[in-house]
């Protein structure tokens, strides 16, 4: 009978010591969180995002329509797109930039695809 009851305390304090060790590992964790500086993030979607190409364009303003949020430049060649020049409608998203587009003015404007429109994302 001796014997059982060694066995049956050695067994109660094997499952404890366990369960305290589980226990103290997931405490220690939360109180260290994750860092993620240390992380890579070569995969994340964001960096896809962030790989948008930008090209540019310089021409002149055919049409402002504060409406709908667009411009119409007479451009010449876009190279990085291997565009000739031509006439083409441009989203214009932030509202600022209209005060630097006046017809007939000669701009720069720095645009990128977004879904099927190119937007302007700056102007010079």
């Amino acid at each position: 009978m001796k014997p059982i009851a060694i066995l049956s305390l050695l067994l109660a304090l094997s499952a404890s010591g366990a369960a305290l060790a589980q226990s103290t590992g997931t405490k220690n964790m939360d109180m260290k969180g994750m860092d993620m500086k240390t992380m890579p993030m070569d995969n994340m979607s964001s960096s896809a995002a962030a790989k948008v190409a930008t090209h540019q364009a310089t021409g002149v303003v055919k049409a402002v329509d504060m409406t709908t949020g667009t411009v119409t430049l007479a451009h010449g060649p876009v190279k990085s797109l291997n565009w000739p020049a031509m006439t083409m409608t441009f989203v214009v998203k932030d509202k600022m930039f209209f005060d630097k587009l006046a017809v007939d003015k000669k701009v720069t404007i720095d645009f990128a695809k977004q879904g099927t429109d190119y937007v302007v994302s700056s102007v010079k």
